[in-house]
């Protein structure tokens, strides 16, 4: 059976790499480089998923516009892997996919879109 990412000798070497050098530096050793390995690739989203879920107070500094940009280039990055992959998920790991795709339509379903348009008209 395939191993995840998580289960990797790579992850195991990027995580004590982490402890070794802190996980700035590691940022900047990922970021240096053109080309990611998995392992990398997750353990910058794992970085995302801290700061982001955490609601960071400098990153509520940043411009809306850029947040938007960010969000939009980590989707296209799922859509591409989910559609390359094509993953076989067992039904625990779909429903929970499914619910958190489904709380983050908020903005974008008709409902909320229209919600959005009368808050702004009454601005």
């Amino acid at each position: 059976m395939m191993k995840t990412i998580i289960e990797s000798n790579d992850w195991i070497e990027i995580t004590s790499r982490e402890f070794e050098i802190g996980p700035e530096a590691l940022m900047e050793e990922i970021l240096e480089k053109r080309v990611w390995s998995n392992a990398e690739i997750l353990w910058t989203l794992k970085r995302f998923l801290y700061y982001y879920a955490r609601h960071d107070e400098t990153l509520k500094n940043v411009p809306s516009h850029r947040l938007f940009d960010n969000f939009a280039s980590m989707m296209r990055a799922f859509y591409m892997i989910f559609d390359h992959s094509n993953p076989d998920l067992d039904a625990n790991i779909r429903t929970y996919i499914s619910t958190k795709i489904g709380e983050a339509t908020w903005g974008i379903n008709s409902t909320t879109r229209h919600y959005l348009q009368k808050v702004d008209n009454k601005e």
